[in-house]
């Protein structure tokens, strides 16, 4: 049976109605007290305000609810209080709306799903594939680079999931950092099976703890970009013809701002936007600069076969090892550098725009109002660029 739910029925069903909504004479107060004095805030940034003031205490039923304290034992301060939330409310709202597990293929013309979380304790950000690797598989590895004699190098550790992306995975991708509980997920500590140069022993599994991939890569260009040579390099065979990408990035917190916030609401929302914007024009620049570095070397291989260079030299030379092996370890020999060459065809960056109601607490604004406002802004932004991409192909023919 076809599911005629709408993306849109995910975020009504999170959404919650907050008494300041439900509260005739909110408005009009606010109103009242802004019509005398203008530094007062506008009765949308009121409502807003105490909306997600009420959520943040009291929790939001389809989404999060509060934990009981956890009192400081360490300092026994009283303001070092821990304050968490539970994610399992979303994580059962998320199965309630996706069939999960997510294994999807390309020759299905199936999207991928490319979801960032971290790892605590080693601090490295973990990115999980609904596709499947080289070797059929769907899994994870990550961390530090182990080379083992005779055999093909592999890292630290591997999480698997050949049946797909599951609830857990999606979770760990947005515990924010101290707010949340970790997410704990089953590892292969591959460090474990290796009891000597020559041996091996099954790796021991064990629950390493995750946070939100936001942490260390907000907008994770690099893991998209060297995931999509990965996959149609190793796993499809392209060595020449990757296909181009094209990007689109949505950055919910908005780079510029012209007014400088005076009062403390103000002042912590834009520390949040700048912190948790998108950070990704240096990799742009980067990924850009390896596709020309690439394109320069084969130039240079065609120049030289021309002009008298033997060929069996050159591949001489791109068979050597590279300097960095363990720096880069899935690039061994500076052949590996030349395969599997990415194209960026264009980056199309939506900015979310903050306005004059904006608040610092907007993460915890579930109010029915928020979210169907921002359903709608997000619709008028992606149909302005649209319209301007329109307008900018039209123009070159």
């Amino acid at each position: 049976m076809k599911d005629h739910r709408k993306d849109s029925d995910f975020w009504y069903y999170l959404a919650k109605e907050s008494k300041v909504d439900n509260n005739p004479f909110f408005e009009i107060w606010w109103n009242y007290w802004h019509k005398f004095n203008k530094k007062c805030a506008t009765p949308e940034a009121a409502r807003r305000y105490y909306a997600a003031k009420e959520f943040a205490f009291l929790g939001v039923p389809n989404a999060f609810n509060p934990h009981g304290p956890t009192l400081d034992q360490k300092f026994f301060d009283l303001d070092n209080t821990w304050y968490r939330y539970s994610n399992e409310p979303l994580k059962k709202s998320l199965e309630r709306f996706v069939k999960f597990p997510l294994a999807t293929t390309q020759e299905a013309d199936q999207p991928r799903l490319l979801l960032v979380a971290v790892d605590v304790a080693e601090g490295v950000p973990v990115t999980f594939d609904s596709y499947p690797t080289e070797d059929g598989s769907r899994k994870t590895d990550y961390g530090q680079f182990l080379r083992k004699d005779g055999n093909d190098p592999v890292f630290k550790y591997t999480i698997r999931y050949d049946k797909g992306i599951t609830a857990d995975h999606v979770i760990a991708s947005g515990s924010f950092p101290v707010n949340f509980d970790y997410c704990k997920i089953l590892v292969e500590d591959n460090h474990s099976g290796i009891t000597s140069i020559a041996s091996e022993n099954e790796p021991k599994k064990e629950i390493r703890y995750f946070w939100d991939g936001g942490l260390m890569t907000n907008t994770p260009l690099m893991q998209l970009v060297l995931k999509h040579r990965r996959y149609w390099y190793k796993v499809r065979g392209l060595e020449y013809n990757v296909p181009k990408l094209g990007i689109c990035i949505v950055n919910l917190h908005p780079t510029k701002q012209e007014e400088i916030p005076q009062d403390r609401d103000g002042a912590v929302n834009r520390n949040n936007d700048i912190t948790f914007s998108d950070r990704s024009s240096l990799e742009e620049t980067l990924l850009v600069l390896i596709s020309d570095y690439v394109d320069l070397v084969k130039k240079l291989i065609k120049v030289s076969t021309e002009n008298g260079v033997k060929k069996d030299i050159i591949d001489q030379l791109l068979n050597e090892q590279t300097e960095n092996p363990n720096f880069l370890p899935r690039i061994q020999k500076y052949s590996d550098m030349l395969a599997g060459r990415f194209q960026i065809d264009e980056i199309i960056r939506i900015d979310r725009k903050n306005d004059e109601h904006t608040i610092s607490n907007k993460i915890f604004d579930f109010s029915t109002k928020t979210i169907k406002l921002l359903l709608q802004l997000g619709y008028d932004d992606a149909n302005k660029e649209f319209d301007q991409l329109k307008l900018k192909y039209s123009n070159t023919g």
